[in-house]
């Protein structure tokens, strides 16, 4: 079982999260412009009805106050029920809903996206216990590059 302490695992989230953001495009917003992967990870539950517990539950937690923070807490949740992949192949397959939050040359509008949501089928296999209480998913995330 793996579990959010777990380096490699912090790296990965890391990671996968640029790839969601790569290509977003801004959204204006009343406190200016918004850049969010939490907005295509919504359209989800929309698609795939089973998808709906997902985010209302990240919807409701309460120490949430950022897209950026949902966002992280929801790719967390997605792992742990073993459904990252086909949520994400979901998504993949409805460009046209997309395109309202990516550019056209978008990762996840190009084929690489079709390529890295298939390689992400391994993590069904893993049990991942992460934890979102007391976790300050809101902030500001650095890698951290081991010394060898």
């Amino acid at each position: 079982t793996l579990d959010s302490d777990f380096p490699p695992l912090q790296q990965f989230f890391i990671v996968l999260e640029h790839c969601l953001k790569h290509g977003l495009k801004a959204k204006k917003s009343f406190i200016g412009q918004n850049k969010s992967f939490f907005g295509p990870l919504e359209l989800v539950e929309k698609l795939c009805p089973e998808a709906s517990d997902l985010t209302t539950s990240v919807r409701n937690l309460p120490e949430l106050k950022t897209p950026i923070g949902r966002g992280r807490a929801w790719l967390y949740l997605a792992v742990m029920q073993k459904k990252l992949a086909d949520y994400l192949k979901v998504l993949l397959d409805h460009k046209c809903l997309l395109s309202e939050y990516y550019e056209p040359d978008a990762l996840m509008m190009e084929e690489e996206g079709a390529v890295i949501v298939g390689l992400l089928v391994g993590l069904n296999v893993i049990d991942a216990n992460l934890c979102l209480k007391g976790e300050d998913l809101d902030s500001q995330v650095k890698i951290k590059y081991p010394l060898n």
